[in-house]
């Protein structure tokens, strides 16, 4: 059965750590020049107007999705009774192939290069495994 309980401070800390790490892994000092390369927008030196006025929907949408993530991990761990770091890791790394890597796999038929798929996948599989072992520790 499903445990949909989740703990509050847990909840909150993935969420922010989540979408931090997020900001820095496509940052100049990790993966931007081959992600944004590979998708063809690398030394691009302005920003459109459109692309200015989407910066709030998208910082607002990262953030829902770092909280749907926490929320759904501490679904998942829980209810599968993971108590070790170990245990949840386990967990999110069975959760990331069976979410997050079908669903990016699928984005290859949008001509996407498989790099953006590496570059992006890593950082699901990191986080998805850690924050996993995170919760399973920290009820």
């Amino acid at each position: 059965m499903l445990q949909f309980q989740v703990s509050v401070l847990p909840l909150l800390v993935i969420a922010i750590v989540n979408f931090f790490l997020s900001w820095i892994w496509y940052s100049p000092a990790l993966f931007l020049k081959p992600w944004a390369t590979a998708l063809g927008t690398y030394g691009k030196k302005e920003m459109t107007e459109q692309e200015k006025k989407a910066m709030p929907f998208l910082f607002l949408s990262g953030l829902v999705a770092s909280f749907i993530l926490s929320y759904g991990l501490q679904v998942i761990v829980h209810s599968l009774g993971a108590t070790t770091f170990l245990g949840g890791l386990s967990v999110g790394v069975v959760a990331w192939a069976v979410f997050a890597l079908t669903h990016s796999l699928n984005t290859l038929w949008e001509g996407r290069k498989p790099i953006v798929l590496l570059i992006n996948n890593g950082l699901f599989l990191l986080t998805y495994a850690v924050f996993g072992g995170l919760v399973a520790v920290w009820r």
